[in-house]
């Protein structure tokens, strides 16, 4: 019935065919439509992300002055190399903000064969000290390269978002599509009374899709003293059926109202997964730090094949970093018969050493490797989670209906008070749900 209707509207000349124009001019409706909801979904989320950036900012700049002040021990508003040096080895706070804090010359001072090298360069009058000007300076670069990173996030956040709702809105609209081909038993194109009555008592499939599509009204229909009701709400020609434009005129209204759920869901998820893995990585790049250092027993800023070969065997920190650190090349320092190759991949310059930009190199690509371990495990925990949720929602709904039902006794479509009294006195199974339905 919507086919002959839909070509009707597309076959604007009325030869009885669509041709290449009046297809294109469908396409070109269709795109509009959609960039036009592309572009209220990118500007609302540009707001939300100028908010978080801003929060960010804030919070990142209180950090920094903070660690100034931390690492200032006499107070005389300028930073000097015995001052910074006893930081750096002792003060965690200061340590954990260096580590991830965007600015390399800031992180090098972490590393004592680059601390004298990033004084240098942070040093820009040359007068042996970082006054404020100069470390507000670095910690501009920082905070400028941390909010990239944080855009760059977000764009792969997006596209995941994107193909998340894709998939979603798929599987909604084709199970929504199935569920009214099963009601409509004498496939005419339109719900009777009769055939919704009997699908949401005996169809489990159109039953499940009703309890958690989102739309009042078409869940209403599972609950028979309101079923007339809602019949009447969704029928909005009044013609005493649903015809499938008034099916799909509700299950778009139930669609939107999942998709809301959906966003507001996945960017809670992404705020989370977001301060986590900033936690994470100032860990990881700690801990990646320590291991140069505990591998580099000379102090001479350079990983030599033999302290590599002494760390691998005796050291269990090295070791137990190494195993499972994300880049194969690293992991194969372990292996006696695959270091020679190893050193081999890592020694970019080929001096026969491992620098630590070269170490830095590796690490980069082995935290790249973990969070995206991380992102696609939060992923398929999502996955579980919705289905979870959805589980308990529908069996939820269930029983709350079921309960009601218990309640009215005269089926009236109402709740009396003697009812309700006499039902949470004897009635075993409404008491145990009220007891932990979670509404006060």
């Amino acid at each position: 019935p919507r086919l002959k209707k839909a070509l009707a509207v597309l076959d604007e000349d009325k030869s009885g065919e669509i041709d290449v124009e009046e297809w294109e001019t469908a396409i070109q409706k269709g795109l509009a439509h959609r960039l036009e909801q592309l572009s209220i979904e990118r500007q609302r989320r540009d707001r939300a992300n100028a908010r978080a950036d801003e929060e960010f900012s804030a919070e990142f700049l209180s950090a920094a002055r903070a660690v100034f002040l931390m690492i200032d021990k006499d107070d005389s508003g300028f930073l000097d190399k015995e001052e910074i040096v006893t930081a750096v080895r002792a003060d965690k706070e200061v340590i954990d903000f260096l580590t991830n804090c965007g600015n390399k010359n800031l992180q090098y001072l972490l590393v004592p064969s680059r601390l004298e090298a990033a004084l240098a360069q942070l040093d820009s009058d040359r007068d042996g000290e970082i006054d404020c000007n100069e470390w507000e300076d670095a910690i501009e670069t920082a905070l400028r390269n941390k909010l990239a990173q944080r855009a760059k996030a977000r764009e792969a956040q997006a596209k995941a978002a994107a193909k998340e709702i894709a998939k979603f809105t798929s599987e909604f609209l084709n199970a929504a599509r199935q569920c009214f081909i099963m009601i409509d038993k004498d496939n005419s194109g339109t719900l009777e009374k009769p055939e919704i009555v009997k699908a949401v008592k005996e169809d489990k499939k159109v039953i499940d899709f009703l309890k958690n599509c989102g739309e009042e009204n078409l869940q209403f229909l599972l609950h028979p003293p309101r079923l007339d009701k809602a019949l009447d709400a969704l029928d909005t020609d009044k013609s005493g059926e649903l015809d499938i434009e008034e099916w799909e005129a509700a299950i778009n209204r139930g669609l939107a109202k999942r998709l809301e759920q959906l966003a507001i869901e996945r960017e809670r998820r992404d705020r989370a997964a977001m301060a986590a893995d900033e936690e994470f990585t100032t860990e990881f790049l700690n801990a990646a730090r320590e291991v140069f250092i505990m591998i580099d027993v000379d102090e001479s800023g350079d990983l030599e094949k033999a302290e590599i070969v002494d760390a691998v065997k005796n050291n269990q920190k090295v070791i137990k970093f190494l195993v499972n650190c994300g880049n194969k090349n690293l992991q194969y320092l372990l292996v006696p018969s695959r270091l020679d190759k190893a050193l081999n991949e890592m020694d970019t310059d080929r001096d026969g050493h491992i620098d630590i930009d070269e170490w830095e190199e590796c690490i980069e690509i082995a935290l790249k490797n973990k969070l995206a371990e991380r992102a696609a495990k939060r992923e398929l925990d999502a996955l579980a989670a919705q289905r979870e949720i959805a589980e308990f929602t529908g069996d939820f709904l269930n029983a709350a209906r079921k309960c009601f039902e218990l309640i009215d006794k005269d089926g009236g479509g109402t709740l009396s008070h003697s009812e309700i009294v006499e039902a949470v006195k004897s009635d075993q199974e409404v008491i145990s749900f009220l007891k932990t339905c979670g509404e006060e």
